[in-house]
């Protein structure tokens, strides 16, 4: 019998392995395990961590731009392509929650929704300590559940809420909110100050950076991912490049066969 990797959920932890060498099976364990490592990142990251797998998307200019300045009405500013844009609500349907900041509804007005292909909608997160998202942003609509990080109470908003007290660090109380719910992933849509908090403190697993043939200019700096890509591809006509934490691939020696995640 051959096991890629023992199972850390404290349930199980081995015991199958133990019965089977109880009864004169030979086992071998570890085999191409950092291989299952990857393919089962999410389930391990939740167990091991006690949060969520965080994934960071963001798109920018080719001249490195989130978005042109000044803004003259509240949109999105378009950087991928009709292609990618379906391929990124591919990307939502396979994971559990979608988070963005205060900023990013106000600017942008999301939905954060599965639209352009079949999937489970994920759990909407807005992170908004001082209640300045407006109560009539689609993130608020009936189309999904939304869990909002505020401050004080909304009575104009038909959604969970979690309090945040002053001076606390939200991110940590969100990822500790979500691993309660048992949700094992996360998808990071928000804007500079989201992804950029995410980076600073190290809390990320993947980063899928989206470069587009839109020049801007002038605008709002897009991130610095803290290593170099481990894949790029091209999808459509747009450059994709996938970021790996050094904690899930420790060293080239032991880097799997990834093969892109979608």
């Amino acid at each position: 019998m051959v096991v890629g990797m023992q199972d850390p959920f404290p349930a199980v932890a081995g015991k199958g392995i133990e019965r089977m060498r109880a009864a004169g099976v030979e086992v071998k364990v570890g085999i191409l395990e950092q291989d299952c490592r990857w393919l089962n990142r999410r389930f391990l990251t939740s167990v091991e961590l006690g949060r969520p797998y965080i994934i960071l998307k963001w798109a920018r200019s080719v001249d490195g731009y989130l978005d042109r300045h000044p803004r003259t009405a509240q949109e999105v500013q378009r950087i991928s392509s009709p292609a990618t844009d379906v391929l990124v609500h591919l990307w939502r349907s396979e994971e559990q929650a979608i988070l963005v900041g205060s900023r990013t509804v106000i600017n942008d007005d999301p939905q954060l929704t599965v639209r352009h292909v079949t999937g489970r909608q994920p759990l909407r997160v807005v992170i908004d300590r001082t209640g300045t998202s407006p109560a009539t942003s689609r993130v608020y609509d009936a189309s999904a559940p939304t869990l909002l990080f505020t401050s004080a109470p909304r009575v104009d908003v038909a959604c969970e809420q979690v309090l945040i007290g002053e001076g606390q660090d939200v991110l940590p109380i969100v990822l500790a909110e979500l691993h309660q719910r048992q949700v094992r992933s996360l998808l990071v849509e928000g804007g500079a100050t989201v992804l950029n908090a995410f980076l600073a403190q190290g809390t990320w697993d993947e980063a899928r950076v989206i470069e587009g043939t839109a020049h801007f200019g002038a605008g709002t700096i897009a991130p610095q991912p803290p290593a170099k890509p481990r894949a790029v591809t091209d999808h459509d006509r747009d450059r994709i490049a996938l970021y790996v934490h050094d904690r899930l691939i420790p060293d080239d020696s032991t880097t799997p066969s990834i093969t892109w995640p979608w």
